[in-house]
């Protein structure tokens, strides 16, 4: 892979070797940026124009500056303010420059689909920006994670494997029932692999696969634009149906060389464990035993022994960034080193990643772009979730056993130690210290693009994209393990995806007469994608704990490998007129290779807005008035070789191997799924951008859903995939802006986000009613889609009620035994909540005072359901908290027995909980809980370092950070026991078992963690 992409490496670096600047100094101009108050500016940019002489305004907004003795022009800008030139001789010693606002930054330009800039103001949908300096404060071994709450109508979840865990991000509501609902990541301009190649699909558990947005480093990223509607992220076709997070990366800066360091370290622990009891001990019925359960006698407890498997994990992060160049060509390169700790004993992630970028204006006419990224990335023992995972072997571990007994994992006779006897269960501490694993990953991403100017008003652009990385696996199952083979087991294989992006884009901007302006784009693009997966698996060892594929006793092999390619022509119009009134239009064409002949599907948007505050005379109090509307529709293909029959190869049989043919019949006829969207917003400013706000409604329908039908068994066949139903998405995004105090020294911006997705399935198939999202029924509860419901319901067993509403038990029998226990529903059909949440927010306030500066984000999930597993076990064993209720008998629930007669039998906690838990397959509805929370999310309070103007640094910023502080408020148990107190949210539902459509259930996940550190932020 190196050898393919030395020649970028070698000409990049030459390029770069050619922009130092080196300069002789004449006459020494000093002065002050001012804002419009007339307080410092810092953080401005003075640049000598035509040379690489520049400078940055410090704290207050000062800068000292070299000029030629013939003098010069200084360019001056900052953010959120119309630039500004000004001419000084050599007899200039002193200047104070005042910057105007630019009020919302209305004429800023900003990045859509495919790269191409717009301004602000003419955007004729829904689309968010975030500067990247609010990612590199609080961070997250997956920076994705940092993005919960900031933006309106964004659903961020977060995998429970530990760093490097895949994450869940969802704009405006799930869409598909079999493909990909994740919005798509696209890294200036070029979309970026993020596939998730394996994840949780039951509450049964396993490991799950890192993905490709987790590889973004944060320190590279200038800004991010989400692109929320199909209007907006109609160009990127049947990769953007579900919205796309466009981020634009850093480039060099002309003037002289700055540098720019980050480096923080955090602490981690564990941000909520689950209540238990601490008066009960091993045993069962009361009496002391040996067992797995905590239902013995009152008797001494270890109240800290899970908390104390975990530790705190320390992560740092060190970046340096450096930029540099003329006017004619800039470099900007930077080396990102990341560590963190997983709070379980052995799980790191250790992460390098290279970057360099330059940019040069060739000719007057002629501008190229390359960047190249390097990526290396290791994570050793990531943790698996559902019933395998060390979290369940924890919450089995009786109330009076001592943990710290047990770090000794290993007995003398070579197997682990071990409370009690379980064919399931096992010593955790032999699990992370014996079966271990490692993922290592290289991945290497390059672009290069060229632009040229063919006249005043027409250009044309190519570029290319290169993504490619290779994970290589390794898992150990030490010999003696429980369930393991002779001698051990080891598993080594390698994962290679490549995509490779290429399109040519033609742009012009023509007047037509005084008053129009049109602008266009016409372009052809393709993209190729291959994924292979090469390896083996020893069943058992010849050599015990000899991980070596050579010692296998059985070796399997690992083999898969896809590819795919997508064609596609595109082209769009904005007409505007006179700046106030602007309509667009878009169509696009794909041709996909997982479809059936002739490929092809046909897709378009039209949009339009009218800027009310430039076309009618208002009020002086409305800064900015502008109304949208738009409708648009996107495809999306399929996963490759469904149109033909599959065969698979197997070794063994009689003749050395066979060959065995895939049970799902091929799907001949496949259309692309389609959504269309309809928005309408509107984006008003007041009181010269003090206040403002955005909002937005919409409503989508997706279409040619994929669906697998059953087959009678006499076809052969146990299902075949068929297009099919109709889901829909509707809701509001509303976004306020405030700056309630804004004086020069002390600052306050507020920014509220909030956003509500109602989903409804429309219809399915005249055959098919329902559908699983992933498996079949689980031990808990299961997510489906039904005609008529939403997306992501949640079915299982409930406890039975008569036409009166009232509980159901048991009636005694014969004996007058087994009487006043509770009876479940005849099926697990039964609804008991929604994963999705009804209402999400998220409330942002940053300061400033002087020098110091904070900011806190408070974030909601209103809504939504999810029903425990881990709740269900601990419960079963007697170790949650509200287990202590009626221990020793006496509880007779007010309901009626199944005869009819009011129930009048008392039974004891154990009866109850070990019914309703079922052991491993527990009744869904008794361990559901309302998953609205509010918490501190992120909170950030520095302090900027005053220097000299001839100190060596320009800017220094020391700031104390920390994420999940504590929840405001969390939600309780959708069912109300009577005799139980109400029982509180045990888990933190951002934590799912995976990053795919299987969601709603947590069954032995990870717990989030709480981190609280030092971040230092340098420039000079």
């Amino acid at each position: 892979m190196l050898k393919e992409l030395r020649p970028w490496l070698l000409t990049l670096l030459a390029v770069a070797l050619f922009t130092v600047p080196i300069f002789a100094q004449d006459v020494t101009v000093t002065g002050t940026i001012l804002d419009e108050n007339g307080a410092g500016l810092p953080g401005a940019n003075i640049l000598l124009k035509g040379t690489t002489r520049g400078t940055n305004s410090d704290g207050e907004g000062k800068f000292s500056l070299s000029i030629p003795s013939a003098g010069g022009t200084f360019i001056i800008s900052s953010v959120g303010y119309l630039p500004k030139e000004l001419n000084v001789s050599s007899s200039t010693t002193n200047v104070n420059v005042g910057l105007e606002p630019d009020v919302r930054s209305l004429n800023e330009v900003v990045v859509t689909a495919l790269g191409i800039e717009r301004s602000a103001k003419s955007l004729t949908y829904a689309t968010q920006q975030i500067a990247g300096k609010q990612l590199t404060d609080n961070r997250d071994a997956n920076f994705v994670n940092t993005l919960s709450g900031k933006v309106a109508g964004l659903v961020v979840s977060q995998g429970a494997a530990g760093p490097g865990s895949a994450a869940r991000v969802i704009l405006r509501g799930n869409r598909s029932i079999t493909g990909n609902n994740n919005a798509l990541f696209v890294v200036d301009g070029v979309p970026i692999d993020n596939s998730l190649l394996g994840q949780v699909s039951s509450d049964f558990g396993g490991s799950n696969s890192s993905d490709g947005a987790s590889n973004i480093n944060p320190d590279d990223i200038e800004s991010m634009n989400v692109l929320k509607g199909a209007a907006a992220s109609a160009l990127y076709g049947s990769r953007a149906a579900n919205g796309v997070i466009m981020i634009t990366t850093k480039k060099g800066k002309a003037g002289q060389i700055s540098t720019n360091i980050n480096s923080g370290v955090t602490m981690e622990s564990p941000f909520l464990l689950p209540k238990l009891q601490n008066e009960y001990g091993q045993g069962s019925a009361g009496v002391a035993g040996t067992g797995a359960s905590s239902w013995g006698p009152k008797t001494t407890t270890y109240p800290n022994n899970i908390s104390d498997f975990f530790r705190h994990g320390v992560s740092t992060n060190n970046s340096i960034g450096i930029s540099g160049g003329t006017d004619k060509i800039q470099t900007y390169t930077s080396y990102t080193n990341n560590y963190n700790q997983g709070i379980v004993p052995t799980n790191n992630l250790m992460r390098h990643t290279f970057n360099m970028r330059i940019s040069s204006q060739v000719t007057s006419k002629l501008s190229v772009d390359a960047k190249i990224t390097y990526v290396n990335q290791k994570i050793d023992n990531k943790q698996l979730t559902g019933e395998a995972s060390n979290v369940m072997q924890l919450y089995k571990i009786p109330r009076s056993v001592d943990l710290d007994t047990y770090r000794n994992y290993e007995g003398s006779d070579g197997y682990p130690t071990y409370w009690t006897t379980s064919s399931i269960y096992t010593n955790p501490f032999w699990n992370i210290y014996k079966n271990t694993g490692q993922e290592k990953r290289n991945r290497i991403t390059a672009l290069g693009s060229a632009k040229y100017q063919l006249t005043n008003w027409l250009s044309v652009q190519g570029r290319i994209s290169y993504d490619r990385y290779d994970d290589v696996v390794t898992n150990r199952t030490a010999n003696n393990s429980l369930g393991g083979l002779p001698g051990g087991s080891y598993s080594d294989y390698q994962n290679n995806v490549l995509e490779r992006n290429l399109d040519v884009l033609l742009s012009g901007n023509n007047k037509l007469g005084k008053d129009f302006l049109l602008s266009y784009n016409l372009g052809a693009g393709q993209t190729h994608r291959e994924y292979s997966q090469i390896g083996g698996n020893a069943g058992g060892l010849t050599v015990p704990n000899r991980f070596d594929l050579s010692f296998a006793r059985t070796l399997t092999k690992i083999a898969d490998y896809s590819e795919r390619e997508l064609q596609y022509v595109f082209g769009t119009a904005s007409l505007s007129y006179k700046d106030f009134i602007t309509i667009d239009a878009s169509a696009r064409n794909d041709w996909s290779s997982t479809l059936p002949k002739p490929y092809s599907y046909f897709y378009s948007s039209f949009s339009g807005n009218v800027i009310l505050s430039e076309a009618l005379k208002m009020p002086q109090w409305i800064s900015f008035a502008k109304v949208r509307g738009s409708w648009a529709q996107v495809g999306a293909d399929t996963d490759p070789y469904r149109l033909n029959q599959n065969y698979t190869f197997y070794q063994g049989g009689n003749g050395g191997g066979y060959i065995s043919r895939d049970n799902t019949q091929p799907a001949t006829n496949l259309k692309p799924e389609i959504s269309s969207s309809t928005e309408f917003g509107a984006d008003l400013r007041f009181f010269n951008g003090r206040l403002g706000i955005d909002a937005t409604y919409y409503i989508s329908n997706t279409v040619n859903q994929l669906l697998s039908l059953g087959k009678a068994p006499a076809s052969g066949f146990l299902s075949q995939y068929i297009n099919a139903g109709k889901i829909r998405n509707e809701g509001f995004e509303i976004t306020l802006t405030g700056k309630p105090i804004k004086n020069g020294k002390l600052n306050w911006d507020i920014t509220l986000n909030m956003a509500r997705n109602v989903n409804t399935i429309i219809k399915l198939d005249p055959n098919i009613k329902s559908a699983f999202l992933s498996g079949g029924y689980g031990r808990t509860a299961s997510p489906i889609v039904k005609e008529g419901g939403s997306y992501g319901d949640l079915v299982g067993y409930k406890w039975l009620r008569d036409a009166q509403g009232r509980f159901v038990v048991t009636a005694p029998d014969a004996d007058g035994k087994n009487g006043g226990k509770p009876v479940s529903t005849a099926t697990q059909d039964e609804k008991v909540g929604n994963f999705n949440p009804k209402l999400t927010a998220g409330l942002n306030n940053s300061f400033s005072y002087g020098n110091f500066v904070a900011s806190f984000l408070i974030d909601a999930r209103i809504g939504g359901q999810m029903t425990s597993g881990s709740q269900a076990i601990l419960a079963n064993d007697g170790n949650a908290d509200y287990t202590t209720n009626f221990r020793d008998g006496g509880w007779i629930i007010p309901a009626v027995t199944t005869t009819g007669e009011t129930n009048t039998t008392p039974i004891n906690a154990e009866t109850f909980w070990t019914t309703a838990s079922g052991g491993r397959y527990s009744w869904a509805e008794f361990f559901t809980y309302s998953t609205t929370n509010v918490r501190l999310r992120e909170i950030t309070v520095g302090y900027n370092i005053p220097f000299g103007e001839k100190f060596f640094f320009k800017n220094a910023r020391v700031s104390f950070v920390a994420r999940n502080l504590f929840f405001i408020y969390r939600g309780y148990a959708t069912l109300d026991i009577p005799g139980i107190a109400k029982r509180k949210l045990p888990f933190d539902p951002d934590v799912t078992l995976g990053s795919g459509n299987y969601q709603g259930v947590e069954y032995g996940t990870m717990p989030s963690t709480r981190s609280i550190g030092l971040n230092l932020k340098l420039s000079f």
